[in-house]
């Protein structure tokens, strides 16, 4: 039998070493390769981890579509309810806004517990529905946007930042608030909005009669001074008619005599012919 070559515990460990040494060292090229390859490997791993969460704050937020003539709508307009016969008649054209927080508003409404508040928001809810589908006016067009202002917690003031906001975006240097509600009013003209109030329009379009002027009235009812009757015209304008208590229900020739300016327009006073 042949007898192992004797080896040393030196070069046991010595000469195993030395080979991994020659080896890697033989080509320091290929390492410099490996090392890149993995440094690279490893940078983009960190992009795609953290490319999640910076993705929102790189990308631009992208403008909002107003369409034309942009108006933006209150809650007060949905339930009022006069919009529909404006839009239907031709006198407004553009592209009417309907924010989501404000269908919310008047949804809340319409589940009020009271009964007339409930009635209020499901008229608003309807009113919402044929501002929407309505075809008689070509020109104009409603649409419901999801847009927020989420820091502002009040209707009124939402309105009026979600209208700065959109003054600085494409198509809404000249976007205007449509409201009924006189302090929203008061509130966006004074920090410089555009203001359409259906009130104003309302007052804008009544009856127009000056002292001497011969109308024809029915009295409605009885006056609260002493022999007054009290008539109105189409548009909802007050006739106090002196000598007319006891002729309720008739048609009776007058002249207007006094014309008195209140904040909810003109009252009138008239005698009988």
């Amino acid at each position: 039998m042949r007898k192992a070559p004797d080896v040393s515990p030196k070069q046991l460990k010595t000469d195993k070493p030395k080979a991994v040494v020659a080896k890697s060292g033989s080509n320091p090229a290929f390492a410099r390769m490996v090392a890149q390859e993995i440094v690279k490997n490893l940078v983009a791993i960190g992009q795609f981890t953290t490319r999640p969460f910076t993705k929102d704050k790189e990308a631009p937020e992208k403008p909002p579509d107003l369409g034309i003539n942009p108006v933006l709508v209150d809650t007060s307009v949905l339930i009022d309810g006069r919009i529909v016969s404006i839009v239907e008649s031709g006198f407004v054209t553009g592209t009417l806004l309907i924010p989501q927080f404000v269908l919310g508003e008047v949804q809340h409404v319409a589940d009020s517990s009271d009964m007339l508040r409930r009635t209020k928001g499901r008229k608003g809810l309807d009113v919402a529905g044929k501002l929407r589908w309505q075809k008689a006016n070509p020109l104009l067009k409603a649409k419901v946007i999801s847009d927020d202002v989420p820091l502002v917690k009040e209707i009124d003031h939402k309105l009026v930042a979600l209208a700065h906001k959109w003054r600085s975006s494409p198509g809404g240097k000249y976007i205007r608030l449509m409201t009924v509600d006189y302090n929203l009013a008061t509130l966006a003209r004074a920090q410089g909005i555009t203001v359409l109030n259906v009130t104003d329009m309302a007052l804008a379009l009544k009856l127009s009669a000056v002292a001497g002027e011969e109308l024809t009235v029915k009295i409605a009812h009885e006056g609260k001074e002493r022999n007054q009757g009290v008539g109105y015209l189409p548009d909802g304008t007050m006739i106090v008619i002196e000598e007319t208590k006891t002729m309720v229900g008739q048609d009776v020739v007058i002249i207007i005599t006094k014309i008195h300016q209140t904040p909810a327009g003109q009252l009138f006073f008239a005698r009988l012919r």
